[in-house]
């Protein structure tokens, strides 16, 4: 028998990447999954869509134009403290080093990354129970 990542109750979730191929991937994976999911290719419109809609998690890209995936993560969680941030980036050694002040994301994930790796950390941050 396969070993079969933890199965995760079906999210509302906001991916934002500006490479749309990185984001149609995340969307195809994450909808294959059974959830639904919303994207956005840049910080302030996810912000427009973060407050008209209600997300269980937001999925960023950290190095992008206008608005990076650190400050709209404090943009977020300025407007609702609970929300879940899932940052994603190729570049993870540098995001660390920002100012000795804790990230505003609850978990940060090294690109590229294997579908099997995705869904553990979507177990991790929607344990089952």
């Amino acid at each position: 028998m396969e070993n079969q990542a933890p199965t995760v109750a079906k999210k509302h979730i906001l991916v934002v990447d500006d490479t749309p191929i990185v984001a149609e991937t995340i969307n195809l994976l994450l909808s294959h999954l059974g959830h639904k999911v919303e994207i956005s290719s840049d910080g302030p419109g996810a912000l427009i869509k973060f407050q008209s809609g209600k997300y269980n998690l937001v999925i960023t890209d950290y190095l992008m134009p206008k608005m990076n995936g650190i400050e709209l993560a404090k943009a977020i969680k300025s407007q609702a403290t609970g929300q879940l941030v899932l940052l994603i980036s190729a570049f993870t050694a540098s995001i660390f080093a920002v100012d000795g002040e804790p990230l505003p994301v609850d978990f940060v994930m090294q690109k590229p990354f294997s579908v099997q790796e995705f869904q553990r950390v979507l177990g991790v941050l929607f344990p089952a129970g």
